[in-house]
Protein backbone atom coordinates (compact mmCIF):
# COMPACT_ATOMS: atom_id res chain seq x y z
CA UNK A 1 0.00 0.00 0.00
CA UNK A 2 1.18 3.58 -0.58
CA UNK A 3 1.66 5.96 2.19
CA UNK A 4 -1.46 7.78 2.79
CA UNK A 5 -1.78 11.20 1.01
CA UNK A 6 -0.94 14.34 2.83
CA UNK A 7 -3.54 16.49 4.15
CA UNK A 8 -2.40 19.83 1.83
CA UNK A 9 -4.73 21.74 -0.67
CA UNK A 10 -1.67 23.56 -2.28
CA UNK A 11 -0.11 21.47 -4.50
CA UNK A 12 4.21 20.97 -3.88
CA UNK A 13 6.67 22.78 -6.23
CA UNK A 14 9.06 19.76 -6.98
CA UNK A 15 12.14 19.51 -9.06
CA UNK A 16 12.66 16.73 -10.60
CA UNK A 17 15.89 14.73 -11.59
CA UNK A 18 16.75 11.11 -12.67
CA UNK A 19 19.35 8.70 -13.24
CA UNK A 20 19.00 5.39 -14.69
CA UNK A 21 21.79 2.55 -15.41
CA UNK A 22 21.23 -0.88 -17.26
CA UNK A 23 23.87 -3.36 -16.72
CA UNK A 24 24.04 -6.87 -19.07
CA UNK A 25 25.36 -8.68 -15.79
CA UNK A 26 27.77 -11.74 -15.60
CA UNK A 27 25.95 -14.64 -17.27
CA UNK A 28 23.97 -13.08 -20.25
CA UNK A 29 25.63 -11.90 -23.75
CA UNK A 30 23.69 -9.04 -24.95
CA UNK A 31 21.45 -6.68 -22.71
CA UNK A 32 17.83 -6.99 -23.10
CA UNK A 33 16.37 -4.50 -20.79
CA UNK A 34 15.77 -0.94 -22.22
CA UNK A 35 15.75 2.08 -19.89
CA UNK A 36 14.88 6.09 -20.51
CA UNK A 37 13.60 8.91 -19.11
CA UNK A 38 12.60 12.61 -20.37
CA UNK A 39 12.24 15.59 -18.24
CA UNK A 40 11.29 18.33 -20.54
CA UNK A 41 12.69 22.03 -19.77
CA UNK A 42 10.21 24.61 -18.18
CA UNK A 43 9.99 26.01 -21.92
CA UNK A 44 9.07 23.21 -23.81
CA UNK A 45 5.72 22.79 -24.50
CA UNK A 46 6.07 18.89 -23.38
CA UNK A 47 6.71 20.34 -20.03
CA UNK A 48 3.19 20.16 -19.27
CA UNK A 49 3.37 16.48 -19.21
CA UNK A 50 5.87 16.41 -16.72
CA UNK A 51 8.76 13.77 -16.31
CA UNK A 52 8.40 10.37 -17.53
CA UNK A 53 10.69 7.28 -16.60
CA UNK A 54 10.29 3.89 -18.36
CA UNK A 55 12.21 0.45 -17.38
CA UNK A 56 11.76 -2.66 -19.59
CA UNK A 57 12.87 -5.91 -19.39
CA UNK A 58 12.50 -8.18 -23.04
CA UNK A 59 12.01 -11.78 -23.24
CA UNK A 60 12.09 -14.22 -26.43
CA UNK A 61 15.46 -15.56 -26.93
CA UNK A 62 18.41 -14.13 -28.65
CA UNK A 63 17.90 -10.32 -29.46
CA UNK A 64 14.39 -10.60 -29.79
CA UNK A 65 14.08 -9.64 -26.40
CA UNK A 66 16.54 -6.79 -27.21
CA UNK A 67 14.28 -5.35 -29.97
CA UNK A 68 11.06 -5.39 -28.09
CA UNK A 69 11.86 -3.60 -25.18
CA UNK A 70 13.37 -1.25 -27.48
CA UNK A 71 10.05 -0.93 -29.45
CA UNK A 72 8.32 -0.37 -25.79
CA UNK A 73 11.21 2.37 -24.73
CA UNK A 74 10.63 4.37 -27.98
CA UNK A 75 6.95 4.32 -28.63
CA UNK A 76 5.80 5.10 -24.71
CA UNK A 77 8.46 7.99 -24.22
CA UNK A 78 6.90 9.18 -28.04
CA UNK A 79 3.25 8.73 -27.71
CA UNK A 80 2.99 9.90 -23.75
CA UNK A 81 3.77 13.50 -24.90
CA UNK A 82 1.91 13.44 -27.80
CA UNK A 83 -1.36 12.38 -26.45
CA UNK A 84 -3.74 15.21 -25.25
CA UNK A 85 -5.60 13.08 -22.80
CA UNK A 86 -5.28 13.32 -19.11
CA UNK A 87 -2.37 11.44 -17.56
CA UNK A 88 -3.22 7.86 -16.33
CA UNK A 89 -5.23 7.81 -20.13
CA UNK A 90 -2.15 9.10 -21.79
CA UNK A 91 0.03 6.25 -20.20
CA UNK A 92 -2.58 3.91 -20.89
CA UNK A 93 -3.02 4.70 -24.53
CA UNK A 94 1.32 4.70 -24.97
CA UNK A 95 1.23 0.68 -23.85
CA UNK A 96 -1.49 -0.17 -25.52
CA UNK A 97 0.88 1.11 -28.69
CA UNK A 98 4.13 0.12 -27.66
CA UNK A 99 1.76 -3.26 -27.62
CA UNK A 100 0.71 -2.90 -30.90
CA UNK A 101 3.84 -2.05 -32.33
CA UNK A 102 5.38 -5.64 -30.95
CA UNK A 103 3.07 -7.87 -32.20
CA UNK A 104 3.37 -5.77 -35.75
CA UNK A 105 7.14 -6.34 -35.95
CA UNK A 106 6.71 -9.59 -35.09
CA UNK A 107 4.38 -10.10 -37.44
CA UNK A 108 6.26 -9.26 -40.09
CA UNK A 109 9.63 -11.03 -39.11
CA UNK A 110 8.97 -14.90 -38.25
CA UNK A 111 12.44 -14.54 -36.23
CA UNK A 112 11.15 -12.32 -33.73
CA UNK A 113 8.12 -14.48 -33.21
CA UNK A 114 7.15 -14.77 -29.20
CA UNK A 115 9.15 -11.68 -28.21
CA UNK A 116 7.28 -9.38 -25.67
CA UNK A 117 8.71 -7.45 -22.73
CA UNK A 118 7.56 -6.43 -19.17
CA UNK A 119 7.70 -2.88 -18.71
CA UNK A 120 7.16 -0.28 -15.55
CA UNK A 121 6.55 3.55 -16.40
CA UNK A 122 6.44 6.47 -14.17
CA UNK A 123 5.11 9.98 -15.20
CA UNK A 124 5.65 13.12 -12.70
CA UNK A 125 3.56 15.61 -13.17
CA UNK A 126 3.79 18.48 -10.20
CA UNK A 127 3.16 16.70 -7.23
CA UNK A 128 1.52 13.47 -8.26
CA UNK A 129 3.07 10.45 -9.81
CA UNK A 130 0.97 8.13 -12.45
CA UNK A 131 2.65 5.05 -12.83
CA UNK A 132 1.67 1.79 -15.31
CA UNK A 133 2.96 -1.46 -15.24
CA UNK A 134 3.15 -4.96 -16.75
CA UNK A 135 5.07 -8.04 -16.01
CA UNK A 136 7.36 -8.18 -13.03
CA UNK A 137 9.32 -4.58 -13.14
CA UNK A 138 8.78 -2.67 -10.33
CA UNK A 139 8.28 0.91 -8.87
CA UNK A 140 8.88 1.47 -5.18
CA UNK A 141 8.39 4.62 -3.34
CA UNK A 142 11.01 5.62 -0.99
CA UNK A 143 9.95 8.50 2.17
CA UNK A 144 11.75 8.63 5.37
CA UNK A 145 13.77 5.88 4.68
CA UNK A 146 10.93 3.41 4.06
CA UNK A 147 10.56 1.75 0.74
CA UNK A 148 7.19 0.58 -0.56
CA UNK A 149 6.46 -1.14 -3.43
CA UNK A 150 3.74 0.03 -5.69
CA UNK A 151 3.34 -2.45 -8.24
CA UNK A 152 2.03 -5.75 -7.80
CA UNK A 153 4.15 -8.44 -10.58
CA UNK A 154 2.12 -10.25 -13.22
CA UNK A 155 4.10 -13.49 -12.45
CA UNK A 156 2.48 -16.66 -11.41
CA UNK A 157 4.30 -16.28 -8.41
CA UNK A 158 2.98 -13.63 -7.15
CA UNK A 159 -0.28 -14.49 -7.91
CA UNK A 160 -0.15 -17.89 -5.75
CA UNK A 161 1.48 -15.85 -2.86
CA UNK A 162 -1.31 -13.01 -3.21
CA UNK A 163 -4.39 -15.96 -2.63
CA UNK A 164 -2.27 -17.39 0.39
CA UNK A 165 -1.34 -20.64 -1.86
CA UNK A 166 2.14 -19.69 -1.21
CA UNK A 167 4.09 -18.32 1.52
CA UNK A 168 6.79 -15.25 1.24
CA UNK A 169 9.59 -17.78 2.12
CA UNK A 170 7.87 -20.33 -0.64
CA UNK A 171 7.40 -17.85 -3.03
CA UNK A 172 11.36 -16.68 -2.82
CA UNK A 173 12.33 -20.36 -3.71
CA UNK A 174 9.94 -21.29 -5.92
CA UNK A 175 11.16 -22.69 -9.25
CA UNK A 176 9.05 -21.25 -11.41
CA UNK A 177 9.15 -17.94 -9.62
CA UNK A 178 10.26 -15.75 -13.08
CA UNK A 179 7.09 -17.39 -14.83
CA UNK A 180 5.24 -13.98 -15.99
CA UNK A 181 1.37 -14.13 -16.96
CA UNK A 182 1.79 -10.78 -18.69
CA UNK A 183 3.67 -8.59 -21.19
CA UNK A 184 3.84 -6.65 -24.01
CA UNK A 185 3.64 -8.30 -27.28
CA UNK A 186 0.53 -10.35 -26.88
CA UNK A 187 -2.95 -10.10 -28.20
CA UNK A 188 -4.70 -10.17 -25.09
CA UNK A 189 -3.00 -7.26 -23.15
CA UNK A 190 -4.02 -4.96 -20.52
CA UNK A 191 -1.78 -2.87 -18.29
CA UNK A 192 -2.70 -1.84 -15.05
CA UNK A 193 -2.88 1.53 -14.51
CA UNK A 194 -3.03 3.39 -11.25
CA UNK A 195 -5.60 6.32 -11.89
CA UNK A 196 -5.81 8.47 -9.42
CA UNK A 197 -1.90 8.90 -9.35
CA UNK A 198 0.14 8.85 -6.17
CA UNK A 199 0.80 12.35 -4.01
CA UNK A 200 4.11 13.25 -3.80
CA UNK A 201 6.36 15.17 -1.33
CA UNK A 202 9.67 17.19 -1.44
CA UNK A 203 12.65 14.53 -0.91
CA UNK A 204 10.67 11.49 -2.09
CA UNK A 205 12.38 9.05 -3.96
CA UNK A 206 10.88 6.48 -6.79
CA UNK A 207 12.74 3.39 -8.10
CA UNK A 208 12.19 1.49 -10.63
CA UNK A 209 13.79 -1.73 -11.46
CA UNK A 210 13.69 -5.34 -13.43
CA UNK A 211 14.48 -7.97 -11.60
CA UNK A 212 18.08 -8.66 -12.19
CA UNK A 213 17.73 -6.17 -9.35
CA UNK A 214 14.42 -7.22 -7.40
CA UNK A 215 15.83 -11.14 -7.56
CA UNK A 216 19.07 -10.47 -6.40
CA UNK A 217 19.02 -8.12 -3.59
CA UNK A 218 16.71 -8.13 -0.55
CA UNK A 219 14.88 -5.37 0.36
CA UNK A 220 16.31 -3.90 3.75
CA UNK A 221 19.14 -3.62 1.31
CA UNK A 222 17.47 -1.81 -1.54
CA UNK A 223 15.85 0.08 1.11
CA UNK A 224 19.22 0.94 2.66
CA UNK A 225 20.99 2.02 -0.58
CA UNK A 226 18.23 3.99 -1.79
CA UNK A 227 18.10 6.14 1.14
CA UNK A 228 21.68 6.41 1.55
CA UNK A 229 23.25 7.31 -1.78
CA UNK A 230 22.67 10.01 -3.85
CA UNK A 231 20.83 8.98 -7.11
CA UNK A 232 23.70 7.69 -9.36
CA UNK A 233 25.10 6.70 -6.90
CA UNK A 234 22.39 4.43 -5.48
CA UNK A 235 22.39 3.12 -9.10
CA UNK A 236 25.62 2.43 -9.49
CA UNK A 237 25.95 0.53 -5.65
CA UNK A 238 22.68 -1.51 -6.94
CA UNK A 239 24.23 -3.00 -10.27
CA UNK A 240 27.33 -3.69 -8.46
CA UNK A 241 25.44 -5.94 -5.79
CA UNK A 242 23.43 -7.47 -8.37
CA UNK A 243 26.54 -8.62 -9.98
CA UNK A 244 28.28 -9.20 -6.69
CA UNK A 245 24.93 -11.75 -6.21
CA UNK A 246 26.16 -13.64 -9.23
CA UNK A 247 24.51 -11.28 -12.11
CA UNK A 248 23.03 -14.01 -13.73
CA UNK A 249 20.54 -11.42 -15.56
CA UNK A 250 20.51 -8.46 -16.73
CA UNK A 251 20.07 -5.64 -14.26
CA UNK A 252 18.51 -2.14 -14.86
CA UNK A 253 17.41 0.48 -12.20
CA UNK A 254 16.12 4.10 -12.44
CA UNK A 255 15.64 6.64 -9.30
CA UNK A 256 13.56 9.50 -9.60
CA UNK A 257 14.17 12.53 -6.70
CA UNK A 258 11.82 14.85 -5.92
CA UNK A 259 12.90 17.92 -4.58
CA UNK A 260 11.46 21.48 -3.28
CA UNK A 261 11.93 24.16 -6.17
CA UNK A 262 13.65 27.24 -4.89
CA UNK A 263 11.61 30.37 -4.26
CA UNK A 264 10.92 31.94 -7.55
CA UNK A 265 11.78 29.37 -9.93
CA UNK A 266 9.57 27.89 -12.38
CA UNK A 267 7.67 24.65 -10.78
CA UNK A 268 8.30 22.68 -14.17
CA UNK A 269 10.50 19.59 -13.60
CA UNK A 270 14.15 20.63 -14.12
CA UNK A 271 16.24 19.40 -17.52
CA UNK A 272 19.01 17.37 -15.12
CA UNK A 273 19.27 13.43 -15.65
CA UNK A 274 22.15 10.82 -15.79
CA UNK A 275 22.24 7.52 -17.43
CA UNK A 276 25.00 4.96 -17.80
CA UNK A 277 25.18 1.68 -19.08
CA UNK A 278 27.67 -1.34 -17.96
CA UNK A 279 28.47 -3.98 -20.47
CA UNK A 280 26.46 -4.10 -23.28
Amino acid sequence: MCPPRPATTEPTRLVVSCAMLSDVGCVRDHNEDAVGCMIPRSEDPFALRGALAVIADGMGGHAAGEVASQIALRTILHDYYRDPAAPADALYNALVAANAAIVERATLEPDLDGMGTTCSVVAVIGDVAYIANVGDSRIYLLREETLTQLTDDDSLVAEMLRDGLLSAEEAEQHPDKNVILRALGTHDFTPTIHADGHQLLAGDRLMLCTDGISDQIDHAMLESVVARLAPIDACSELIELARRAGGIDNASVGIIELQPAAAGTESAPHSTRSRRAYGT
